[in-house]
């Protein structure tokens, strides 16, 4: 990312999510029926937010990135996690007996 602030960062998230929710809201189609001035406010929030996005579509990207690593890193983690748990439950125990018997 080059040099982008987390304010920048944080529009950036926030104006993409904006783009899909419009863009799911217009895609839908039955938008127009129910609520026409919700229609429009959607097309209007599409267009304002691709503006914002578009010209930072590298700070979209390396964000993207960073957050598939981190999923990966912590699946892989857990995998881990839990591969040693398994191991752990299925090691021999030792059996102590009582010479009381």
């Amino acid at each position: 990312m080059r040099n982008h602030t987390r304010a920048r960062q944080a529009l950036t998230i926030i104006s993409t999510i904006t783009a899909l929710a419009s863009a799911t809201y217009i895609g839908s189609g039955v938008g127009f029926m129910w609520a026409p001035w919700a229609y429009s406010a959607a097309w209007l929030l599409l267009v304002s937010s691709l503006a914002y996005t578009l010209p930072q579509i590298d700070t979209v990207i390396a964000l993207a990135t960073t957050i598939a690593r981190h999923i990966i890193h912590a699946a892989r983690h857990a995998h881990d996690w839990l591969a040693a748990l398994a191991d752990r439950r299925h090691t021999p125990a030792r059996v102590v007996r009582s010479r009381d018997s």
